[in-house]
């Protein structure tokens, strides 16, 4: 009895924050989101609701909570959180150098091949359109062999060095040199 009146308390406590939320009351909402937080265990979620309390708010820290949360996704190794964290800001950023770069070293590690090249071929538009140095594209293709690399698995990453081969070849000549030190022998 004692914890279905609990249960009650903190579901009407969500319904409490959710009115304040939609009402546009900013501390009032994040008092009781503090409050409700404590019962929560998964401190990287308990980041993402903040950060989506922000932004519904319009306050510009939200960015700041859903990169701790995306930090602690990836510390922990749930690949899949931080990936929607990262995407959830690409739409607030979508030129984001960081984000995307981060975003591919994902792909790449859960293996999932067309989102890795929709991502690549962003960050490639953000080079053509000097958004981006060369020495940042050089970089974000470094971080991601260097993560592949580290977690070779033969047919698992057979399609990401065709991917690299063919990218050397559409990369200026100076940048594919230097990354052409990256291959792997084999």
């Amino acid at each position: 009895m004692e914890r279905q009146q609990s249960q009650k308390e903190k579901s009407l406590a969500w319904f409490k924050l959710a009115d304040l939320i939609a009402r546009g009351e900013r501390e009032k909402a994040l008092n009781v989101f503090r409050l409700l937080a404590h019962s929560l265990q998964d401190r990287a979620y308990v980041l993402q609701l903040e950060g989506d309390i922000l932004w519904y708010l319009d306050d510009k820290n939200s960015a700041e909570k859903y990169k701790q949360a995306a930090f602690l996704y990836q510390r922990e190794k749930r690949w899949v959180d931080a990936i929607a964290v990262y995407e959830h800001l690409l739409t607030q950023t979508p030129d984001s150098y960081e984000i995307l770069a981060s975003l591919l070293i994902f792909y790449a590690m859960i293996d999932w091949q067309d989102k890795f090249h929709d991502r690549y071929h962003h960050l490639v538009r953000l080079f053509n359109d000097h958004a981006i140095d060369e020495f940042q594209m050089e970089k974000a293709v470094k971080d991601v062999v260097d993560v592949v690399a580290e977690a070779e698995q033969e047919q698992k990453s057979a399609w990401f060095w065709q991917w690299f081969n063919e990218m050397l070849s559409d990369m200026p000549e100076v940048l594919a040199t230097r990354l052409g030190g990256l291959k792997r022998e084999s």
